[in-house]
Parts: structure tokens; C-alpha cells; sequence
């Protein structure tokens, strides 16, 4: 049997690093990645799940926020990011959303964005490139939680990149993990459909088992669908 091919979205260009990253985390957990852009346009039935990566900013106006003149958004990437969500959410197909994308996935499902994080919690996360592959951040996950039965544990220590995060959960979405001070590092969806979003980026941490079973996890996700036999 093939590898089930997980798409992954990226910018028109740039962003490479992230690409290959998240590239080799789905090797590891058994898929095959195929790119996700609008110089990369697929159809439906080129991809058996889809990874929404991180990124610039989430542009505001899908979800009634402020637009702030200072901020680069990426217009094009948003729509195509968009529309696969919710192609994806309306067919079962399995997701797994990180960072910017674990954002999109909220507010494609009618969710908003906190633009701003409390400055106070700001201070405590890292500022430059050591401290982002350095700092780690403990989160609890929800018990029974998809999250947890993924990873196998109820607290872990993550790293932090992000300056926005989910505010209000969208429709069919729930929270599944939160830091110390209550934001939100974790949503999946309410019904056992396998669509998990996550603030951290784990494709950095796959040195770690439970990391590399977040992977594992959907990539088994996206072949079981695959394989699903076809609704009459």
C-alpha cells in the first residue's frame, strides 16, 4: 500500500525551512509530504490529510479583528489555507494544524484570534533565535483528550514561538491544552474525526517520542481515511 500524501501548506515562497522540517516529521510518521501553495495547487484527491503550518499572521478581517498597518499578511496563502480547512473539515479528512495554522483552522470553523498577548506573559517568553530553540514552556492537556491519548501524557514542556494564539473556539472545535496562565496551546475537534491544532511547533521537537507520535498518529489517520470504504 502507498504512503498516505499529507499536504502541506506553505507561502508562494520562502519558508523552506519550515517546509522540510515538517517534511521530515511526516517521513518519520510514515507519509509522503506534497506541497500545499498557490504556486502548488492540488485537487481533493491529491492529498489523504493536511498539515496547516506556521507562519505570518492570520489577516484579521476573517474574523472581524483589527488589521494593524505595521503587519505583513499573506492574502493569497489565507484563501487557499481556507478553503482546504473547510474542504477538508466538510469531508473528514484529517488535519493537524500548527502555529498560524492552528489559528486559520480556528477561524475557519467561525473562531476568532487574541491579537494581542498580555505583555506580562509576553516578558516570559523568548525574544531571540536562542531562545526560541532553547525556551520550553509547560502545558496541561486535557485528560481523555485526543491530545493525550496521542502523546501519552497530560503535561508537557513545549517550545514557544508564537505572539498571538486562539481567543473563542470555533464550531466543532474544542480546547485541549492550556498554559500555566490559561492560553490556549491546544484544540481538536469535539467528535473523534482526527483534526488536531497546536500552538507549539512539535516538528521541531521531534527528537522526543510523544512529538513524533503526533505525527504517527495522523499520518495513521490520513491512511484509515484513504482506505475508508467510499459512502453510498
Amino acid at each position: 500500500m502507498s504512503k498516505p500524501r499529507i499536504g502541506i501548506t506553505k507561502p508562494i515562497s520562502g519558508d523552506w525551512f519550515v517546509y522540510l522540517a515538517l517534511s521530515l516529521a511526516v517521513r518519520l510518521g510514515g507519509g509522503r509530504p506534497v506541497i500545499l501553495s498557490e504556486r502548488h495547487r492540488r485537487t481533493p484527491s491529491d492529498i489523504d490529510g493536511l498539515l496547516l503550518s506556521g507562519g505570518y499572521d492570520v489577516n484579521p478581517h476573517l474574523y472581524e479583528g483589527r488589521v494593524d498597518p505595521k503587519k505583513r499578511y499573506d492574502n493569497g496563502r489565507d484563501e487557499l489555507e481556507m478553503a482546504w480547512a473547510r474542504h477538508c473539515w466538510k469531508n473528514g479528512v484529517p488535519i493537524l494544524a500548527i502555529c498560524r495554522g492552528c489559528q486559520l483552522l480556528n477561524v475557519s470553523r467561525g473562531g476568532d484570534i487574541l491579537q494581542k498577548i498580555d505583555p506580562d506573559i509576553l516578558k516570559t517568553y523568548p525574544t531571540g533565535p536562542l531562545g526560541y530553540v532553547l525556551y520550553r514552556k509547560s502545558i496541561e492537556i486535557i485528560e481523555n483528550s485526543r491530545l493525550a491519548k496521542v502523546t501519552g501524557h497530560t503535561v508537557l514542556n513545549v517550545n514557544s514561538l508564537h505572539r498571538q494564539a486562539v481567543r473563542r473556539t470555533g464550531n466543532g472545535l474544542m480546547i485541549s491544552a492550556r498554559e500555566s496562565h490559561g492560553g490556549i496551546q491546544a484544540i481538536e475537534a469535539e467528535d473523534n474525526r482526527f483534526v488536531l491544532g497546536v500552538q507549539f511547533h512539535p516538528e521541531l521537537l521531534i527528537y522526543r517520542r510523544h512529538m513524533r507520535e503526533i505525527f504517527r498518529c495522523f499520518v495513521a489517520a490520513s491512511a484509515a481515511h484513504r482506505d475508508a470504504p467510499a459512502q453510498a
